[in-house]
């Protein structure tokens, strides 16, 4: 009797963790490259592969596009800076209190809570310069236009549809060119979410009819 073989597996538990170890390797020198550091050179495919000490091809397997890329360093900076955080807020009962979780989430991720802070600004001046960039940062940016848009919807309950004029705003006033805006005089982090804290809750009287 003829028994058939099982094909034999070639992932193994030291093969699948060497690859998340040069996907980790890879991040990082992404990341270094795009924290604009002295004497580096500008972020690229290829210039991120000489950083990590890989090649090109590797990285290209691994992301499969320099968009790809940039979507995991996006991913990476906002898992470091917090923003795992938000499906909790948005399961909090209490809006007024979700609102201000979701303002707090924010200021800490701005104010550089696991570098994401020092870097928007070269994401800001990369995206410039960069399509992919631009269009990667874009769509990260509207997902936060679109999570206010799902708060006021219970803030504004009676409303046949959002406000889009408080959504804007409040986008506006959780942004990080609002934080780095107040961040002048020396004020600190703390300091300016409270600033940040009272536009909201004063925008969110207004809009609900309180004065």
């Amino acid at each position: 009797m003829i028994v058939k073989s099982t094909p034999r597996s070639y992932s193994s538990p030291a093969r699948a963790a060497a690859a998340d170890e040069t996907r980790a390797r890879i991040l990082v020198a992404a990341r270094t490259l795009l924290g604009d550091g002295k004497g580096l050179p500008p972020f690229s495919l290829d210039n991120v592969a000489k950083q990590a000490g890989v090649t090109r091809l590797t990285v290209y397997n691994q992301f499969e596009s320099k968009r790809g890329l940039l979507e995991a360093v996006f991913d990476d900076v906002a898992e470091e800076g917090g923003l795992t955080e938000l499906p909790a807020v948005f399961a909090e009962p209490d809006i007024d209190v979700a609102l201000r979780r979701f303002v707090s989430v924010f200021c800490r991720f701005w104010s550089g809570h696991g570098s994401a802070g020092p870097l928007m600004p070269k994401f800001g001046a990369l995206a410039k310069l960069d399509p992919e960039t631009a269009a990667s940062l874009r769509l990260r940016t509207e997902r936060r236009r679109q999570s206010l848009t799902v708060l006021v919807k219970r803030l504004l309950p009676d409303a046949p549809k959002p406000s889009a004029e408080l959504v804007d705003v409040l986008f506006a006033l959780t942004g990080f060119e609002m934080f780095e805006a107040l961040s002048a005089r020396n004020r600190s982090a703390a300091a300016v979410e409270v600033l940040v804290q009272e536009l909201v809750a004063q925008t969110v009287a207004r809009y609900r009819g309180g004065k």
